[in-house]
């Protein structure tokens, strides 16, 4: 992957690696973590000042149940710490951290947390990130050597893939093909995730198009005529929108992420919801997920985040994480449970065949692409 040090390793290897016999954790091994002596004496973490720090979390599938575990039990093994989480996606609160450093660089609105490939790609390039210190975060030390970012400058924690979202009960033969987003029998019930290149579509039509991140022009004249013939319902920008949508049957299909349909089932009643996915015969996109510190915090707040994402690094929380969220995760000896190996998404043969993004380009064309989509596409909706 672009950006990360190391040689290579493939999901497939990753799932090799990982046992498939272990179950989910329980929450009282995440109280076990804050022991006094773990780390280091926790009760004087920052000297024993007063810290208050912001860490972002993804909402929905399931994504909020483990930070909120690890601030709970955080805040209670270190009563000067407050910490405050800031709920959302990377596609809207990217645009409003930029904004907040103009304003005022010392005075970040997230000090740490949860960030995608698109996000950490554009931190990078945007010079948001820390580099993080190994001393801080030993953990670190227990992630796949590949996906160590560059300079530290963030580590990834785990993977997810984009393909195709359904809604099963209504849709009687999936998807096959990122083109499958312009047929007929999908007009006017597709939905697509704003600005997120990865996760609405249009860098999956390019590289079914013989296309790629350099070569983006035929997708975005699909995407065009198809928002001008009215084939799209609506633009998303939270997970709760495109889930009650597909849900309620006003879309039957967006491209996203997999995970979500496999919490959002878990999350119906017996299990037995309206969502499914599809692997495009093209292949899906992989995408990274990282854990980052931004430059503007201060050395309290930066010593707190290094510890808290200790915590997140540490197997047993990682695990629990990964089991909830259906992410493969990039620490070593994580047991994900066997409802997630049976996944298409977690199959070798998808994972080999996955499209393999140039994010360096998405990086330096985001600007210009986010141009073209008002004015070609969202436009004409």
């Amino acid at each position: 992957m672009a950006g990360m040090r190391g040689g290579t390793m493939t999901r497939r290897e990753l799932l090799r690696r990982g046992s498939v016999s272990g179950a989910v954790i329980g929450v009282g091994m995440l109280g076990g973590l804050a022991r006094p002596g773990r780390v280091r004496a926790q009760s004087q973490i920052a000297g024993g000042r007063k810290v208050q720090l912001t860490e972002f979390i993804w909402v929905g599938g399931g994504q909020g149940v483990v930070p909120r575990e690890v601030k709970a039990s955080f805040e209670k093994a270190h009563p000067n710490v407050s910490i405050e989480l800031y709920e959302g996606t990377n596609t809207v609160t990217y645009p409003k951290i930029i904004a907040q450093r103009q304003v005022d660089p010392n005075k970040p609105l997230i000090n740490f947390g949860f960030f995608n490939q698109n996000a950490q790609t554009k931190g990078e390039g945007d010079d948001l990130w820390l580099e993080l210190d190994p001393k801080k975060i030993p953990n670190i030390e227990a992630v796949y050597p590949p996906f160590r970012r560059k300079g530290d400058r963030g580590v990834t924690w785990g993977l997810n893939s984009v393909g195709l979202l359904y809604n099963s009960k209504l849709v009687k033969e999936p998807p096959l093909s990122w083109n499958d987003l312009f047929a007929p029998r999908f007009k006017g019930k597709v939905m697509l995730s704003d600005y997120a290149w990865e996760a609405n579509g249009v860098l999956g039509v390019a590289y079914a198009n013989g296309g790629d991140a350099k070569h983006i022009d035929a997708s975005f004249e699909k995407f065009s005529k198809a928002a001008k013939d009215g084939q799209f319902l609506a633009m998303f920008t939270t997970n709760e929108q495109v889930k009650d949508a597909l849900a309620r049957g006003e879309a039957l299909l967006t491209p996203y992420y997999t995970g979500f349909a496999i919490t959002w089932n878990e999350e119906s009643p017996g299990g037995n919801g309206p969502f499914a996915y599809s692997i495009p015969k093209e292949g899906m996109i992989p995408s990274s997920e990282s854990f980052n510190i931004l430059k503007g915090s201060t050395p309290d707040q930066i010593e707190v985040a290094s510890a808290i994402i200790n915590t997140y690094l540490s197997r047993p929380v990682i695990e629990r994480y990964c089991n909830l969220t259906a992410d493969i995760p990039t620490v070593k000896g994580v047991n994900l449970k066997p409802e997630l190996q049976k996944e298409a998404a977690f199959q070798p043969s998808a994972i080999e065949h996955a499209i393999q993004v140039d994010w360096q380009t998405v990086y330096e064309q985001n600007n210009a692409w986010k141009q073209r989509w008002d004015r070609d596409v969202k436009a004409k909706m």
